[in-house]
């Protein structure tokens, strides 16, 4: 690094001393060929240097160029590329052609890499910044939801910063992460997905908790100009190891005078927004907490009922009581509900007819404010962009809330005729409070959904926040199971807060150096830090920690990154034309995370670790490198035949030391068959293009897998809490589990590619056509070995997954007349995933989940298959029926004593159409997304079928004749059962043995986005300050169609890691509302 930085000052020092002298004027216009008319903001740049300038509103320029200056370069937007050699006249005009088949359309690749995109022989595809924002999108990842084919977005919440799942052409790594590469204006940026909780409890704390954010939610999308999705990893090789996923490459927005003028501009967006639940489980509303266990009818028992029948808890806990329509309150004092008990109608101080309360009267209607202000502006020298962004989102839970503010600025200055320097610097504070989740005692949705409908959680007050709904006098929780249980939702709220704050710095500097019209030189560095502390309390009293506690994690991140590259243009012939370029990347990176948790509280509503009885305290420090050289070839005959070549060789820190350097190539080629067929100028296909590539990227291992490491001493009973080391003032340290290993080898990804692009009718119409396979192996994965190693598992190269896919992009202009255009976007894709082989004798691996009810990586199956307990099926597939009759399971399925596969998350097929109606000033954009296939474990409804809350149990006393075959002879079943509390309860529930009954098909069709906007005329606010005013309103997630009985069938209880198609208890999705105004002056 030290020499690179000595390196960049002594090229400084050189380009000062570059400067010649500017002795001739040239001057024109530039106007279009269609219609002769001018044409505004048109750059002019002279060929090999950095100076340059732009046409005013009238079309006309001025620029001063040197002597040695050859030749001048015209682009703009919608117009064809036109370089102009200079003659003796100092008066140049310029008349350029309409790009209407976007030949000169330029796509940013790997390195920062500008290209025409019919020179690109892979697949990518560009999400423009509108289209980011033009609906409300409050981060980048959620933005591009349904915009690109082959990309799956998966939002795990409708909490006010949740995470996002986001994966390219399925899956690379079983274990590994799975997750694009992001990179920011050429520099990479951390969007890791951090767990909160004790690291003792590893993985499970993706199961409870709350939804932490991914780190892509810090960036601002009002400061994106666009996103480049670089899908294979023919595209992304460059990038090495970081990119085996892919790479979402985002352009921010830079400085830049008005166009046509010079000056200042300054844009002010600002946006409201309403949010509400789109989705919910039915529950039962007709059945009374209670039981029929206690004397043999179903009954009322209320959370101060005490089992004389040996039940212990149970008959407060569930709802198998009495008909709710039988039922009364007697108004009595007590201090359960201010109606009073609950009677039935003979009993004489039945006063008050039971109706059953809402518990989905517990969620609000969230509020987003979105503001942001940008000033930009220029001139022939330099540019600069300013910008401040503030979102503060209040969530549909009661007091949650989320806010994000952020402040970015870039430049750029031609320093001289040769050297031209930008930078960007963004700083980003983020946080909130957040909600729990999932498999959680504290968890909103298992406290709310299991309470019985004759227990108002809100003890009828109306302000979440009043403690009469959630707390008696004495400071003992009130809960519809007399303070056991779970936490009441709005004790949850208010005693068990977690807030994190994030602090964020990124920025980037460049300079390229124009040595010539033929050879430049870049320096690119770049940093990425932040902190990410989080506190979470558990007040005295709460289910989760009775005795209270808190924690404080605290997450620290960062990296430099920096790039050399020396690039060269040549042409060997009027033909043949090319570039190289041969570069070096360095790039550091260093993690910590330091956790303290303080147990037992002495004082309620203190949260203070001083307030704790006993402190823990554990810190883990990750430290990572690389070094790399890399080359990038291309060549192109008469602009129809696009050769390309890259390679990278990348030294990691995380390998064996002798073996540690490993090359990553890629090839592709284009070849634009109609310029070869003379076709150029034909009615119906003027332009098509076949392209292919092959290319083989690296996953690393992970810090430290190759050693034996030691961890912090811990030991547990499976009854207490455990002891955790230092105890009693003595520290203590264990051997991990898992052994290291000194011989590891990075995961491999090799994928081809082939592709065709048509564009049809003046490119009215344009297709683009995908067809790739990838294989991925020496996985790197934990494998059991015997005990007598003095491990439970080693780390070993071993396993294969493989993906095939298509993808279909469509672009058409079915109407275009003078008023009025109907643009349409068709974006399809199917993937299929495999998993070839693991390690020898191991049939399956944990992903995540739930045991009985987990994702899992399974021989011969697709990636994250669920896996759980089946029926006892007969050769034919038909359940197997209990005959027995003095079985207790008489004419009921019987449960297998195996776990199976039962599911495939993986989606058949996902695709989207958007719709954008064009009528002079007006404009409406519709976004239709639908996703076929993929199950999801609605662990939910089988929980609640269980606790007889669920819209299922409805069916209690009716009778029914299970679809099977007999046990002993194997025929058809013919025995009726009574459906109840015993059914449910057992294997007709979620907490039975069989699993699969609750595997639902996760299919949906939505209404993804919609946003009408109105463009005042220009005339009406002529004279004003103003230059442009939009005002539009938007939505999201305006309609959703789906069978899933869970909540938004788009959910993931364990957000944006590999296991997905779980949902336990998950927090709800939202639909959104609101309005949206853009000004500029």
């Amino acid at each position: 690094m030290r020499k690179t930085l000595t390196l960049l000052a002594l090229l400084l020092a050189f380009c000062s001393l570059q400067v010649s002298a500017q002795d001739r004027t040239i001057s024109g216009k530039v106007s279009s060929s269609q219609d002769n008319q001018t044409i505004p903001g048109v750059s002019v740049v002279v060929v090999g240097t950095t100076i340059g300038t732009s046409t005013d509103i009238d079309g006309n320029y001025k620029l001063n160029v040197p002597k040695t200056a050859k030749t001048l370069r015209y682009s703009g937007i919608g117009m064809r590329t036109k370089e102009v050699a200079l003659g003796a006249s100092n008066v140049l005009d310029v008349v350029l052609d309409a790009d209407v088949m976007k030949l000169d359309e330029v796509v940013v690749t790997a390195l920062g890499i500008k290209q025409e995109k019919k020179a690109v022989g892979y697949s990518v595809q560009d999400v423009g910044g509108d289209a980011l924002t033009k609906a409300g999108s409050r981060d980048v990842i959620n933005g591009m939801s349904a915009k690109v084919s082959g990309m799956t977005v998966i939002n795990s919440t409708g909490t006010p910063g949740g995470s996002s799942f986001i994966r390219l052409r399925g899956w690379n790594s079983i274990l590994g992460s799975n997750s694009p590469l992001f990179v920011v204006d050429g520099v990479p940026m951390d969007n890791s997905y951090n767990l909160s909780g004790n690291p003792d409890d590893g993985t499970n704390n993706g199961l409870e908790s709350v939804s932490n954010s991914n780190r892509a939610l810090d960036i601002n999308p009002d400061d994106i100009e666009s996103v480049t999705v670089l899908k294979g990893p023919a595209a992304s090789a460059l990038y090495g190891g970081s990119a085996a996923n892919g790479a979402i490459i985002i352009t921010t927005k830079k400085g830049k005078a008005p166009a046509g003028k010079k000056g200042v501009s300054v844009t002010f967006n600002s946006s409201i927004q309403w949010d509400q639940v789109n989705k919910l489980p039915e529950l039962q509303d007709k059945f009374s907490q209670g039981t029929s266990w206690e004397t043999g009818t179903p009954s009322w028992y209320g959370p101060d009922y005490v089992s004389q029948a040996g039940l212990g808890g149970y008959p407060r806990q569930v709802s198998w009581g009495a008909m709710i329509d039988t039922l009364y309150w007697d108004g009595s004092d007590y201090k359960w509900d201010k109606n009073g008990r609950i009677v039935g109608a003979s009993d004489p101080n039945a006063k008050k007819k039971v109706t059953p309360y809402d518990p989905y009267d517990f969620f609000r209607t969230g509020v987003t404010y979105d503001n942001s202000i940008a000033i930009s502006g220029g001139n022939d020298l330099a540019s600069f962009r300013a910008s401040v962004g503030h979102l503060k989102q209040t969530g549909i839970v009661p007091l949650s809330d989320w806010a994000r503010t952020s402040v970015k600025f870039a430049g750029e200055a031609k320093v001289s005729q040769k050297l031209l320097t930008s930078g960007t610097v963004t700083y980003t504070n983020s946080g909130g409070r957040r909600v729990q989740q999932g498999s959680n005692l504290s968890g909103i949705m298992l406290g709310l959904l299991r309470t019985p409908p004759t227990f108002d959680n809100s003890n009828g007050v109306s302000d979440p926040s009043n403690p009469e709904a959630y707390m008696f006098p004495d400071g003992t929780q009130r809960t519809y199971r007399g303070g056991a249980g779970y936490d009441n939702p709005y004790w949850t709220i208010n005693k068990n807060p977690f807030n994190d704050d994030v602090n964020r710095v990124f920025g980037t500097l460049t300079n390229v150096y124009n040595v010539t019209d033929w050879f430049d030189i870049t320096h690119r560095i770049g940093t990425d830090f932040y902190s990410d502390r989080r506190k979470q309390a558990f007040d005295i009293n709460s289910r989760q920690n009775p005795a209270g506690q808190i924690f404080e994690d605290q997450n620290f991140y960062r990296h430099v990154y920096s790039d050399l590259m020396f690039n060269f243009k040549y042409k060997l012939n009027d033909s043949w034309n090319g570039t190289f370029l041969v570069g070096n990347n360095l790039f550091s990176r260093r993690t910590q995370r330091v956790y303290t948790q303080g147990d037992g509280l002495n004082l309620p509503d203190f949260y203070n670790m001083s307030n704790a009885q006993s402190v823990l305290t554990k810190e883990f420090t990750y430290r990572y490198r690389t070094a790399s050289v890399f080359a990038d070839w291309k060549i192109d005959f008469k602009d129809m035949l696009f050769l390309n070549a890259t390679g990278r060789f990348e030294k990691s820190s995380t390998l064996p030391k002798d073996e540690n350097v490993y090359f990553y190539p890629s090839a592709s080629i284009g070849f634009v068959f109609t310029e070869a067929l003379g076709m150029n100028n034909n009615k119906v296909l003027p332009f098509g293009k076949l392209r292919a590539s092959i290319a083989t990227v690296g996953n690393d291992a992970s810090e430290y897998s190759l050693n034996n490491v030691f961890n912090g001493g811990f030991a547990a009973d499976g009854w207490t809490n455990g002891v955790t080391f230092p105890f009693n003032g003595v520290g203590g340290f264990t051997v991990a589990d898992v052994a290291g290993n000194p011989t590891i080898k990075p995961e491999k990804t090799t994928s081809k590619e082939f592709g065709v692009d048509l564009r049809f009718l003046d490119n009215r119409l344009g297709v683009d056509f995908t067809v790739y396979q990838s294989n991925s192996v020496d996985q790197i994965i934990p494998v059991t070995i015997p005990g007598s190693s003095g491990f439970a598992g080693a780390i070993l190269n071993s396993g294969e997954l493989e993906n095939k896919g298509i993808e279909l992009m469509l672009n058409a202009t079915p109407v275009k007349s003078k008023h009025f255009t109907w643009d349409l976007t068709l974006n399809w894709s199917r993937n299929r995933s495999k998993v070839i082989s693991l390690y020898e004798g191991v049939e399956s691996l944990y992903i995540g989940g739930f045991e009985g009810s987990d994702a899992r990586a399974f021989v011969g199956q697709p990636y994250g298959v669920l896996y759980g307990g089946v029926w006892e099926r007969d050769g034919s597939g038909n359940i197997i029926i209990e005959d027995d009759p003095t079985s207790f399971y008489y004419g009921f399925p019987l449960a297998s004593a195996d776990l199976k596969v039962i599911g495939d998350p993986n989606p058949d097929w996902i695709g989207s159409i958007s719709n954008t109606f064009s009528y002079k000033r007006w404009s409406l954009n519709v976004l239709i997304e639908r996703r076929q296939g993929g199950d999801i474990w609605n662990g939910t409804k089988g929980a609640l079928t269980f606790f007889g809350m669920s819209e299922l149990t409805e069916n209690r006393g009716t009778t029914q004749v299970f679809e099977g075959v007999k046990a002993s002879d194997g025929t058809p079943n013919d025995i009726s059962v009574t459906l109840g509390e015993d059914w449910y309860t057992d294997n007709g529930g979620g907490f039975g043995a069989v699993t699969e009954q609750f595997i639902e098909d996760g299919s949906y069709t939505r209404l993804r986005q919609a946003s009408l906007t109105y463009s005042v005329d220009p005339k009406l606010i002529k004279g004003t300050p103003f230059s442009s005013i939009d005002l539009s309103v938007i939505g999201t997630n305006l309609l959703l169609i789906t069978d899933y009985e869970g909540v938004d069938p788009e959910t993931s209880l364990t957000g944006a890691n590999n296991s997905q198609g779980l949902d336990y208890f998950n927090n709800p999705g939202t639909k959104s509302y609101g309005v949206r105004l853009r000004v500029t002056f």
